[in-house]
């Protein structure tokens, strides 16, 4: 997973839907590749699924980042049961996986209590607000709860700030001319939640043509679609197209495609 690149899109694409994920071995590690938050196999009620997506949005409105996973049985865990009641040994189990797509605060919450990731690095202050919480409880919709009151503490008490270290992911995949209009089809993805992305038509070294697309909320589920008039005079052959990427704490990724 430390592969970006293409392990992003295709996984996230053959995925497509958290149902399809719960099949598979490690199923948080796969719905966390296009999701912020890996609900129970037992289904919780759809207030409370609304409540931790609300703190979740809350998070990154706020320009800091988190994502959740609720285990609720040893079912959530797939091919690794052994983990079920050891929320800190899968926090960080779970966020080794899902690595190459994010680094930022990985909450689990399990019926034993709570755990906490971030990459590798200190996680004193978000222990710190955990220690203060009650015991989730065991049904979905209790623990869910709970983790969107964890969220809402964390946030609150300013301990979700984590230095952002992962490149966006950029990608073309389609780029044509019709009737002087520029049409490119292309992923922008970045853990963030938002970024940018300049598109660039260069010919042996030279600039033919920059447009520049302004920040937006990124998903690897749902490619970009950017229309830009060409002028007439202007010709484009043997030309290519090439995505530039930044995120909000500056870190850059570029890809090309030939037009």
């Amino acid at each position: 997973m430390k592969a970006v690149a293409t392990a992003l899109v295709a996984g996230a694409l053959l995925l497509g839907a958290a149902g399809s994920a719960r099949a598979d071995g490690d199923p948080a590690s796969d719905t966390l590749l296009y999701a912020n938050a890996y609900l129970p196999y037992a289904p919780p009620s759809k207030a409370a699924s609304a409540d931790l997506a609300k703190q979740i949005d809350a998070v990154y409105g706020a320009g800091n980042r988190v994502k959740v996973a609720v285990i609720q049985a040893r079912t959530d865990l797939g091919a690794i049961p052994s983990l079920f009641g050891k929320p800190t040994a899968y926090a960080q189990f779970l966020g080794e996986e899902i690595s190459g797509v994010y680094v930022g605060p990985l909450l689990i919450v399990m019926p034993k209590g709570y755990g906490i990731y971030d990459g590798g690095r200190s996680v004193a202050a978000e222990q710190k607000v955990l220690a203060g919480l009650p015991p989730p409880g065991k049904s979905s919709d209790t623990l869910v709860d709970a983790a969107a009151g964890a969220v809402a503490k964390l946030r609150q008490a300013g301990a979700l700030h984590s230095k952002d270290i992962l490149k966006p992911y950029a990608q073309p995949l389609e780029t044509r001319v019709r009737a002087h209009v520029l049409t490119v089809i292309f992923y922008l993805y970045d853990d963030s939640g938002t970024a940018s992305a300049t598109i660039t038509l260069v010919r042996a070294g030279r600039v033919l043509l920059t447009f520049r697309a302004p920040a937006r909320a990124t998903s690897v589920l749902h490619p970009v679609t950017r229309k830009i008039p060409v002028p007439a005079s202007l010709s484009l052959a043997r030309a290519t197209v090439c995505i530039a990427a930044v995120d909000p704490s500056g870190n850059h990724a570029k890809a090309c495609k030939k037009l």
